[in-house]
C-alpha cells in the first residue's frame, strides 16, 4: 500500500503466509481459535496483544494494519493461512477486501494447520502443498513456462562395451 500510495514500483505479486493484518485484533478467530492456536493461543501475553511495533501510532493506521487500508490497484496476492490460527480472520477479511476491490487473489485455508505451518517444509504434507502452491503462483505472476517432462520413446544405450561375439 505504501509503495502504491507513494507512486513507487509495485512488485509483480504479493505472497502472505498467516498475515497479521489487523493490529486491533478484532477478528472473531482471536476468540474462536484462542484454545487451538499453538503459537498465539491460550494467552494474551504475546506480541499480538503487546506489540512495541505500534508504538504511539493508531493501530488502525493502514500502513500498520493493512486491513484498514485501500486494496485498490494492488498486484495479485496469494494468501495462505491455517484453519487453527487466531490470525485466520485477518487473512479472510483482507482477502475479502482484495476481492471487493476487484483484485486478483488466491486464498487457501489449510485445514488443521497452525501459524506459519509452511516453515515445516518437507516434514508435513500441508507444508509441501503450500510451497507447491507458492511455486505455481510465482510461475503465473512471472510468466514462467515449465516444459512438461517428455515420455521416453526409445531407450538408447551408449558407451557399453561390445561383447566378443559382436566384434
Amino acid at each position: 500500500m505504501y509503495l502504491r500510495d507513494h507512486g513507487m514500483e509495485l512488485p509483480a505479486g504479493v505472497l502472505v503466509m498467516s498475515p497479521w493484518t489487523d493490529l486491533t485484533n478484532s477478528g472473531a478467530s482471536y476468540q474462536t481459535n484462542f484454545d487451538r492456536d499453538p503459537q498465539f493461543g491460550g494467552t494474551t501475553d504475546n506480541m499480538l496483544f503487546h506489540s512495541s511495533y505500534i508504538g504511539s501510532e493508531d493501530p488502525k493506521n493502514p500502513y500498520i494494519s493493512p486491513l484498514f487500508g485501500s486494496f485498490e490497484k494492488l498486484p495479485p496476492v496469494l494468501f495462505q493461512v491455517g484453519s487453527e490460527e487466531v490470525l485466520l480472520d485477518d487473512t479472510l477479511r483482507a482477502a475479502d477486501k482484495v476481492r471487493k476491490a476487484h483484485g486478483k487473489l488466491r486464498v487457501t485455508v489449510y485445514e488443521g494447520m497452525f501459524h506459519v505451518f509452511q516453515m515445516a517444509l518437507r516434514l508435513i504434507p500441508e507444508s509441501r502443498d503450500a510451497w507447491e502452491e507458492v511455486g505455481r503462483f510465482l510461475e503465473v505472476i512471472y510468466r514462467i513456462e515449465r516444459k512438461k517432462e517428455g515420455k521416453t520413446v526409445k531407450r538408447v544405450k551408449s558407451g557399453r562395451e561390445r561383447s566378443r561375439s559382436e566384434a
